[in-house]
C-alpha cells in the first residue's frame, strides 16, 4: 500500500506565512504526525505533492525521509485537481493508494479504519457534524453512498462528513486518475472532490464507506479550527 498526501495549497483563510502541512500541533507538525502514522501501519512508500512556499516544505521533509517521493505543483493557486495530475507517476506501481488531505490533524485510529476496511475502495464518513456549506459531505441511502460533495442534490437516508481520506485498489485509482485529467482539461480550478462525486454519480466503480463517529479529527481550513486542533482535538488523540 501507499500513500499519497496532497499538501500544495496556500491555506489562505488561515491567513498565516506557514504552509498548512508544516503547522505545529503540540510538539510536532502535520506532516510529521502523517508520517509517523503512515509509519505505524507499515508504509513507506509516501509521495507528498507540494507548492506553496516549495523550497521550505521540500527541506522539510528531506529531513524527515529522503525516501518521500516530491511531486511540485507550481500551480497551486489552481484546484486540488492540478495536484493529483501533478502526481500521476506515483499511480503507476501496482499497490493500492490512500488518498490523504494534508491539513487534517486525527488519531490514527481513523487511519486504520481505512487501511483495515475489507472494502476495495473506502472513504471515510463522521456522521456527528455541524452542517454548513464548508463540510465536504457523504450522502447515504440504501446503505450506499450515493453523492459527494459540500452541496448534494438528492434524498438520503444519512448523512455524514468525508475525512478528506481515501482509499483505491489499483486498478480503481488509474481510472481516478484519467478522470481526474479529463476534468482537469475542461476546469483546472475543481477541486478533487469533483472527481470523486463523478465516480459514485456515474458508477465508474464502487466506493464503500467506514464510520469514525467518536474518533477525534479536524480539518484545519480557519484559524478556529486551529485553535481546535491545539486546545482540544491534540489533547483527545491518543499517541
Amino acid at each position: 500500500m501507499k500513500a499519497l498526501i496532497l499538501a500544495a495549497g496556500i491555506g489562505k483563510r488561515l491567513k498565516l506565512k506557514t504552509p498548512k502541512i508544516l503547522l505545529k500541533i503540540g510538539n510536532k507538525t502535520l506532516l510529521e504526525r502523517h508520517y509517523k502514522n503512515l509509519q505505524k501501519f507499515g508504509i513507506k512508500d509516501i509521495g507528498i505533492v507540494i507548492g506553496y512556499k516549495f523550497s521550505e516544505v521540500k527541506k522539510y521533509i528531506e529531513k524527515i525521509d529522503k525516501n518521500i517521493k516530491i511531486f511540485k505543483n507550481e500551480k497551486y493557486q489552481l484546484g486540488s485537481i492540478v495536484s493529483l495530475v501533478k502526481s500521476s507517476n506515483f499511480f503507476k506501481k501496482k499497490d493500492s493508494l490512500l488518498l490523504m488531505d494534508g491539513d487534517v490533524l486525527y488519531d490514527s485510529k481513523i487511519l486504520k479504519k481505512l487501511i483495515t476496511s475489507k472494502k476495495n475502495n473506502c472513504l471515510l464518513l463522521d456522521p456527528i457534524f455541524d452542517a454548513g456549506d464548508e463540510p465536504v459531505k457523504v450522502i447515504i441511502k440504501n446503505n450506499k453512498i450515493c453523492d459527494f460533495g459540500k452541496r448534494y442534490y438528492t434524498t438520503f437516508d444519512y448523512i455524514g462528513e468525508s475525512v478528506g481520506f481515501f482509499k483505491f485498489d489499483h486498478k480503481s485509482s488509474l481510472k481516478f486518475l484519467n478522470l481526474a485529467k479529463k476534468i482537469m482539461k475542461i476546469n483546472n480550478k475543481e477541486m478533487y472532490e469533483e472527481v470523486i462525486r463523478e465516480i459514485i454519480k456515474n458508477k465508474i466503480f464502487k466506493i464503500g464507506f467506514e464510520y469514525v463517529g467518536n474518533l477525534p479529527w479536524i480539518e484545519i481550513d480557519f484559524k478556529k479550527d486551529l485553535n481546535s486542533a491545539k486546545k482540544i482535538i491534540s489533547k483527545r488523540i491518543n499517541e
